[in-house]
């Protein structure tokens, strides 16, 4: 009996070896497959954000009349909803509020002059300064106090965020209005519908990265 466990021995070691590697592999496996969908899944939402952002540069330079409205509605949303919380939520820091406040009455301030945004402004140059110290003053109070991530971001969107997300899609508005940057960029004029448009801005940029690629792959811009 003795010599017969001892001859099983072997056989269970080398079943618990067999189990503990498909066990690894199958693990193993599954990690990988989580990793690389992961990094799969930002390349598809940093393409589809940057799709995103060129046609809403597209749009605000073809209608920066209803851009300029659309900012101005956007400050005033947002400040009322400050008004709002520093009067029915007592546990949000005043600071904060007075801080973001005062952001976007900057921002009213640097909204009289546009489209033209210039970035040595003292307009620009203040909406900026009370932006990093918002975005500061909040980050700070969120990382003290425990809520939601998708709470925090929403918070963030709406009322840090979308003002300046507005201007940042502005900047092309800007540039195709300053007649030294049309005289620079006046290679980049193109017929379309039978008009004549000149890119600028963000759509210069995006307009920049498609020719160079299609310089190292031109076999994909022909099928394209």
């Amino acid at each position: 009996k003795v010599a017969r466990r001892h001859a099983s021995l072997p056989r269970t070691l080398a079943c618990l070896a067999h189990f503990a590697a498909v066990e690894f592999a199958m693990g193993l496996v599954f990690t990988g497959l989580v990793y690389v969908s992961g990094y799969l899944f930002l390349i598809f939402v940093a393409i589809c954000l940057a799709c995103g952002l060129y046609y809403l540069a597209e749009l605000a330079e073809e209608y920066n009349a209803l851009t300029r409205r659309l900012l101005s509605c956007a400050i005033a949303a947002v400040l009322i909803v400050h008004i709002l919380l520093l009067a029915l939520e007592p546990h949000l820091p005043y600071v904060a509020l007075a801080a973001g406040f005062a952001n976007h009455i900057a921002y009213l301030w640097l909204h009289q002059s546009y489209p033209l945004l210039r970035i040595a402004s003292p307009a620009f140059l203040t909406s900026l300064s009370l932006f990093g110290v918002s975005h500061y003053l909040w980050g700070t109070h969120f990382l003290a106090h425990y809520h939601q991530l998708a709470h925090v971001l929403c918070f963030f969107l709406f009322n840090v965020w979308l003002v300046p997300f507005g201007f940042f899609i502005s900047l092309s508005v800007n540039e195709a209005r300053l007649p030294n940057t049309q005289a620079g960029l006046a290679d980049e004029v193109y017929s379309e519908g039978g008009g004549v448009k000149q890119k600028s801005g963000l759509l210069s940029a995006f307009s920049f990265v498609r020719e160079k690629r299609d310089d190292m792959m031109p076999s994909m811009a022909k099928k394209v």
